[in-house]
């Protein structure tokens, strides 16, 4: 998941992989800093924070399943 404006972006790397390319523009800066905050639950990644979004995350992880 990454947050983005008001918005949220899902991507499910089952169905539809990222390449390295597009995760690392969605998680490091031009300048090569890392965007943060970004949390990282066993082979989930999530960029950006809302309370929903952790929420989601970490109850996702609490439940064995991976977020919708």
């Amino acid at each position: 998941m990454v947050k983005v404006g008001g918005g949220t972006l899902r991507f499910d790397a089952a169905q539809n992989p990222l390449s390295r390319a597009e995760a690392e523009a969605y998680l490091v800066h031009e300048d090569g800093f890392l965007r943060v905050p970004v949390l990282v639950v066993g082979d989930l990644i999530v960029r950006g924070y809302t309370e929903e979004i952790y929420r989601e995350a970490l109850g996702a992880s609490r439940e064995g399943g991976a977020p919708p």
